[in-house]
């Protein structure tokens, strides 16, 4: 008898769900059944009873479909088949099968596994006792009678670990996991989770839990590490938590299990720095690139990396000691705060401190393999100008790197050496750009680089301050300097401010103490103590280290935020967006009092009723749309940029939902297409002076 018998090798019972393997038990089942009744009790040619129990149909079919058949079982001689009617043509190769069946025995144990584990014979022979004649056992209409444990395990059983993985399936590798936890085969294999932490602790990647004050007054280490309550708000260090509930490994809902412990209100992580530094210089190849900036970059007046810059050379300059060991490494800081859940109804924060290593070339620098995580600084609360408080370990780090330096091997020149390392500059939006360089953003003075010279006006209707006289950073001789038709009717004549050193800031704020750090437990502020003099809310931290006030670039604004703010300030206003349209009827009454733009007044109608005039960049519906339509057909290349299209709404002729990246593909390379042919050349050049210049900030090399 020529039957197919292929559905009986391992490749059937990796997946028994298939059509192929129900309709082979199907045959199978015909075949045995077909000259006695089905009731009649015959071996079980099933993987886990190979033929050594007998059952009646109904029972072999669900043996078969949960625990796989012997694909070894040729000829069926224990169900009426003999030599002679079985024609081994299509037969399944048995060396290979067994070598199959050998390498697959994990996967195979599985079912059973899960078959016994859930006790859902009852209810697997209760469904196939409904649906006896049915071939398609196991299509979706049947599935939904098993227990969803069964199922659930069914799955994991089948499914990959990860995607492409063919070592583990989901079931198998947890199994595994729990076997050499319970039986640990290795008395060197860690038991458990804490004692595997203890063993990767000599690969430098550990971090310390550092106690907070839950109202940021203060760390729990050094002078305050055995304190139980903060010594300024008096809030106490810990909370009590209780856990109430039955014992996990009971059924027994009666058993009630108490326990009281005693958790830190905040945590701080701190990632040691030094280690990172040191396994930087353990691999050759890095260790060679660590040199980079002086032994291969070139000098030919084109800014490619940080060492191009004027700051970088300016630090050589006042400390050649340190500037003559390539190896001796520069860092910049990045923070800023973000919500981990994605949540964004949540007003959660939490603030990692990330380091850059600027010894590496520009195409590695930057790469996250090499950047440092060095704290993360815990939520809800955002830090705010508390932030000194947890950069606390940091600065420690720093100094040390610097004043002393530590011992390090060099992988590539096989010698030790004594590494140091200097932090250049902080980089970050504005509002962190006010509480790590204690300058406030906000207000009359709002300016850093400006200072106590800041030019502003505050705008009676707008209710905020712009901040005017920027003619005075152009050339003495340029033009627009006369203008006073297009500039608030002055003429510019002043000079750019002077650039505001380190040692200037020092000077401002001596005879000054420092604010004490911590929220108010009342969540208000006291009136008065908002600034120490000026607009210094603080001396800052970074000022403890010895070379802070040296540096000529201290702290740097993201031009990503920057880019971001100023498209959609442009998209808001000219496709009309709601609560992005700088252009509002407050702003037209500022520009009259200000004397600015006749033909842009607002008029009065009375009654409370204004005429507002169209400005040039103002557009109808079907123009919008336009835009819309261009936007709504982009496509880009792979890892280019994200789907612009899908913010487009071509009904309403608008745009929402762009990201940041978005924001900065937009206006370095989308805006004069979307915007040629609709707006008026008038404003589109200023517009595309605007989109080359973000481009050239952006490009890989400057020339200086």
């Amino acid at each position: 008898m020529n039957r197919d018998r292929s559905w009986m090798n391992h490749n059937g019972i990796k997946d028994r769900r298939k059509t192929a393997y129900k309709l082979g038990v199907d045959d199978f089942l015909q075949f045995a059944f077909k000259e006695i009744s089905n009731e009649t009790p015959l071996k079980y040619p099933c993987l886990k009873c190979r033929l050594l129990l007998a059952q009646n149909r109904k029972d072999m079919q669900c043996h078969l479909l949960v625990y796989g058949i012997d694909s070894s079982y040729n000829p069926w001689v224990s169900h009426g088949e003999n030599d002679e009617q079985y024609d081994n043509s299509d037969e399944v190769d048995t060396e290979a099968t067994e070598e199959v069946e050998e390498t697959e025995i994990p996967f195979d144990d599985m079912a059973p596994l899960v078959f016994d584990a859930t006790n859902a014979w009852n209810s697997t022979s209760s469904v196939l006792d409904d649906n006896e004649n049915t071939t398609d056992y196991g299509s979706s209409g049947g599935n939904n009678e098993y227990p969803k444990e069964l199922m659930t395990l069914v799955e994991d059983m089948e499914a990959e670990l990860y995607p492409g993985c063919t070592t583990y399936k989901r079931l198998e590798f947890i199994i595994s996991l729990l076997h050499n936890k319970a039986f640990n085969y290795d008395k060197h294999f860690p038991a458990n989770a804490n004692q595997a932490k203890r063993y990767t602790r000599s690969l430098g990647l550990d971090y310390v839990k550092i106690d907070a004050c839950i109202n940021h007054c203060i760390l729990y280490r050094k002078e305050f590490a055995n304190e139980e309550k903060c010594p300024k708000c008096l809030a106490p260090r810990w909370k009590e938590k209780v856990v109430h509930g039955g014992d996990e490994y009971s059924d027994d809902e009666d058993v009630d299990v108490q326990k009281t412990t005693r958790v830190p209100q905040l945590i701080l992580r701190h990632f040691p720095l030094i280690p990172r530094l040191q396994r930087m210089f353990i691999s050759s190849k890095l260790a060679r690139h660590m040199r980079w900036h002086k032994v291969d970059n070139k000098d030919d007046g084109i800014m490619r990396h940080p060492a191009d810059s004027e700051a970088w050379k300016s630090l050589d300059t006042i400390f050649p000691d340190f500037a003559k060991d390539a190896r001796n490494v520069r860092l910049g800081l990045s923070s800023d705060g973000f919500n981990p859940g994605a949540n964004m109804s949540s007003r959660y924060s939490i603030w990692p401190v990330m380091l850059v290593p600027y010894n590496l070339p520009p195409w590695m620098c930057m790469k996250s393999d090499n950047m440092i995580l060095s704290l993360l600084i815990p939520g809800p609360k955002s830090p705010g100008n508390d932030i000194d408080v947890f950069l606390q370990p940091l600065i420690d780090e720093l100094k040390e790197l610097w004043e002393s330096g530590v011992k390090t091997f060099d992988a590539h020149s096989k010698e030790t050496f004594n590494m140091r390392a200097v932090l250049l500059w902080t980089i970050n939006d504005f509002p962190a750009y006010a509480n790590l360089s204690s300058w406030s953003t906000k207000g009359a003075l709002a300016c850093p680089n400006c200072h106590l010279d800041t030019q502003s006006h505050y705008l009676k209707h707008g209710h905020k301050y712009c901040y005017m006289e920027n003619l005075r950073w152009l050339p003495e001789d340029h033009k627009w300097r006369l203008n006073k038709r297009s500039f608030g009717g002055k003429v510019q004549r002043s000079p750019p401010p002077d650039h505001l050193t380190g040692h200037d800031v020092m000077e401002q704020l001596t005879g000054y103490s420092n604010v004490e750090f911590g929220k108010e437990v009342n969540g208000k502020r006291k009136r008065g103590e908002r600034y120490i003099v000026h607009q210094w809310k603080k001396l800052s931290i970074f000022y403890q280290l010895p070379y802070w006030r040296h540096l000529l670039v201290r702290h740097n604004l993201d031009v990503m935020h920057v880019e971001k703010n100023v498209c959609e300030s442009i998209l808001g206003t000219i496709l009309d967006l709601t609560g992005k349209n700088k252009d509002s009827l407050n702003a037209r009454l500022d520009l009259a009092d200000m004397k600015m733009h006749d033909k842009l007044r607002a008029k009065s109608l009375g009654n409370n009723k204004w005429q507002v005039p169209p400005a040039p960049y103002y557009l109808t519906l079907n123009e919008m749309r336009k835009i819309v339509t261009f936007l709504s057909k982009l496509a880009f290349p792979d890892a280019y940029s994200s789907n612009i299209s899908r913010c487009a709404s071509l009904q309403d002729g608008k745009v929402m939902g762009m990201k940041t990246h978005d924001y900065q593909v937009f206006m370095q390379d989308l805006l004069m297409p979307a915007f040629k042919g609709v707006l008026d050349e008038n404003v589109l050049e200023p517009l595309q002076e605007l989109s080359l210049f973000f481009k050239q900030l952006c490009s890989k090399t400057l020339k200086t």
